[in-house]
């Protein structure tokens, strides 16, 4: 058989034969398919090609034809096709040569520039024909649209089946499929359930998977794995745990009894081939169906502990982190009230300081915030420690009967441990037995296996003993118990008390502490867990203890410098070098911690409410000379109060004052002048004023022409 497209200058080159097959799966059940492709050899001989010209490549058979890349036969034929040493190419059909058009293309164009045919089980075609290439382009089309259709079939039953749950998948360890209906379920092996209970145990408890990794550790307890063999199903074993498996563990929504696909998506890069694999958010997963099957936690209690594992990611501006070492109780839980970012600690001289300088780092910006964390951290201590008290005594005694429970599930994962390995033990022992004696080969080695798992036994039972945990009993009465309680401070500035024990218990109640500079003082709010919130003001520069700034930062409110000098004295409160307080320290105090005061003259740390201003600022008010106001605070004309010696003189300013002696009260029949006064008894004006103010006689000025002039009111109505 001839055809007139074979010219002699074709048939001096090689015939070649591609054979493909998509998958393994085809090349051990479709035979036919390959016989009819090898038979294409004998077409390649009826055209003119001898058999040693003859050449078969079937590299890519299982290999899929939707990328040329990854098919080491196709790549052969590009080569050869550019060598000039392929004449014609056999295919059974377009589509074992390529499925995309990207390649089909590329590969007609190179036999059109090397003249090269191209023949399949309905003839043969010349590329540098245009009706032919035509031809083989629609047939290219065709077979590309057909892999899609193909692909567009297969993803859009299995999404069918993915919506209604039924799509079947590899489950975790733990979770395992009913023979009958294939539905998943909790696993039959109780040694398996128990461990991954013991782990969301852990977590809801420790809220962190690196204490929970470090319990397993000290426990010397296991966790399992499973290895899938094909046609063996699932084998299960155990290994130490590890910071990825109990990730995967906690992250991984099956447990919850969650049906979710959809999780990651796979792209190739088209340069380097190589697959990249992306995490999708929630939002994203095609499909999630909760209480699809049993599982090990509840749904809410999935999303708190991916809650709580955002959050322990310290590298977010928004998270707490996890616990670490260090001498900053809050750290990871004080935020910047300026501008809600997270401050992180920073230590200068071996000092914890927390500060707020994301923008000052990157754009040099000045620092937001920065505070001591010594003091935040004593005031907030205190604060705590507050709230602990004998109340919890109830809490503490619940917590006992947790510690049974715990102690008793500890040993239970003990137990099983040493069961597995005496069944391995038993399983060796029987298989040494069911061994012909003769055949020493064998003998040899089940012997040298069975010696192995007794020492492993005997080992574990050794450990079994010296990690067993004790009965725990509680010894302590409930006397006892308040007694603690109401020396919990001596215990938790004991030594033996440490940073992260202390940070532990703080974050069981303490969500966030908020900072906010205002001036020389840091006022913490401080938010619990459960909505409450309290606030403290921490003192920038503290010369002092924190209980004595808060005693003066009280006293201000309604005492003066001298007069919160003499309290401190009288309840035996020293200075930090352990001196007597006068009124020079405790001003000095009060000014560098900016402490506000109903008698200072800085207005900006003026208490309004205290209701006393200065001497000088009652003259303008009534304007007249300083030394007249002090001589009428003298008098009793004006409440006050003074410190003595040089001291500032305070008065006593409310409406009542302003409406007596500044003209705004209303003249009454029954006031006598003072200056009547003086005429009548003979007597200054200082000692009429000093008479009525002793006799309990009021005492106004009103306006009389352009001057003020006293008056006195008498107090029974009779004129004396």
């Amino acid at each position: 058989m001839k055809d007139n497209k074979v010219l002699p200058r074709h048939q001096k080159r090689q015939a070649v034969v591609y054979v493909r097959q998509s998958s393994p799966q085809q090349v051990e059940e479709n035979l036919e398919s390959q016989k009819r492709q090898y038979q294409l050899v004998e077409k390649a001989q009826s055209l003119g090609w001898s058999a040693a010209q003859c050449v078969v490549i079937d590299d890519d058979l299982g290999i899929s034809g939707a990328k040329s890349a990854n098919r080491p036969g196709y790549q052969r034929l590009i080569s050869m096709m550019a060598l000039r040493e392929v004449g014609i190419v056999f295919g059974l059909e377009v589509s074992r040569l390529a499925r995309n058009n990207l390649d089909w293309y590329q590969l007609l164009e190179l036999a059109a520039t090397f003249d090269v045919l191209i023949a399949d089980e309905d003839g043969v075609y010349d590329t540098g024909d245009f009706n032919d290439r035509l031809l083989l382009g629609l047939k290219g089309t065709l077979s590309e649209v057909e892999l899609y259709q193909i692909k567009a079939r297969m993803v859009r039953g299995r999404m069918n089946k993915v919506k209604r749950g039924e799509y079947v998948f590899q489950l975790p360890i733990g979770l395992e499929r009913d023979p009958s209906t294939l539905k998943a379920q909790l696993a039959t092996h109780q040694g398996v359930r128990h461990s991954l209970e013991l782990v969301f145990r852990l977590f809801s408890q420790l809220h962190s998977i690196r204490g929970t990794l470090n319990h397993l550790r000290r426990e010397g307890l296991q966790l399992p794995y499973q290895t899938i063999r094909s046609g063996l199903g699932a084998e299960i074993g155990w290994r130490r745990p590890s910071y990825d498996s109990l990730y995967h563990i906690l992250t991984n929504p099956a447990y919850a009894g969650v049906y979710c696909y959809g999780k990651k998506e796979r792209y190739v890069d088209p340069l380097t081939h190589i697959v990249h694999v992306r995490k999708r958010k929630r939002s994203e997963w095609d499909v999630f169906i909760p209480e699809h099957h049993p599982g090990y936690i509840t749904l809410a209690e999935y999303e708190e502990n991916q809650r709580i594992i955002a959050n322990n990611r310290s590298g977010f501006p928004a998270s707490q982190g996890a616990v670490r070492c260090g001498s900053a109780l809050l750290q990871g839980l004080v935020f910047c009230k300026h501008c809600g970012h997270r401050m992180r600690v920073r230590y200068t001289k071996g000092h914890p300081y927390y500060t707020c300088d994301a923008a000052h780092r990157r754009y040099g910006e000045p620092i937001c915030n920065r505070a001591s964390a010594r003091r935040v951290d004593a005031l907030v201590e205190e604060l705590f420690l507050r709230v602990v008290n004998t109340q919890t005594l109830e809490l503490s005694l619940d917590w006992d009967e947790k510690l049974h429970q715990e102690a008793a599930l500890l040993d239970r994962d003990r137990q099983e441990k040493l069961q597995r390995v005496e069944y391995e033990v038993d399983l060796a022992r029987r298989r040494y037995e069911m061994v012909d004696p003769a055949n020493r080969l064998v003998v040899d080695t089940l012997e040298t296996n069975w010696n192995k798992k007794l020492m492993e036994l005997e080992a574990a039972h050794r450990d079994y003993e010296a990690q067993k945990t004790t009965t725990y009993e509680l010894r302590s009465t409930l006397e006892q118990m308040r007694h603690v309680m109401t020396h919990l401070c001596d215990y938790w500035f004991s030594k033996n008390f440490s940073f992260q024990d202390k940070k532990e218990l703080l974050r069981c109640l303490v969500e966030r502490v908020f900072l906010e500079s205002h001036g020389k003082v840091i006022r913490a709010q401080v938010c619990w867990y459960g909505g409450a919130i309290s606030e403290l003001d921490v003192p920038k520069y503290l010369f002092s203890g924190a209980h004595i700034y808060h005693r003066i930062r009280e006293l201000a409110k309604a005492h003066t410098d001298r007069d919160i000098a003499s309290i401190l004295n009288q309840e035996g409160v020293k200075t930090y070098t352990g001196k007597r307080w006068t009124l020079r320290r405790v001003m000095d105090l009060r000014l560098s911690n900016n402490i506000p005061s109903g008698f200072t003259t800085n207005a900006d740390l003026r208490i309004p409410e205290a209701g006393y201003i200065t001497s000088s600022e009652a003259a303008k008010q009534f304007g007249v000379h300083q030394g007249t106001i002090q001589k009428w605070y003298r008098l009793g004309v004006l409440p006050g109060k003074h410190d003595g010696g040089q001291a500032q003189l305070w008065i006593h300013w409310d409406k009542d004052v302003m409406v007596r002696l500044n003209g705004g009260a209303t003249p009454d029949p029954r006031m006598v002048s003072v200056r009547s006064l003086c005429r009548t008894r003979g007597r200054r004006p200082d000692e009429i004023l000093a008479w009525a103010q002793a006799d309990g006689h009021g005492i106004y000025r009103l306006r009389r022409g352009s001057a003020m002039r006293f008056f006195i009111l008498p107090r029974d109505g009779v004129n004396s």
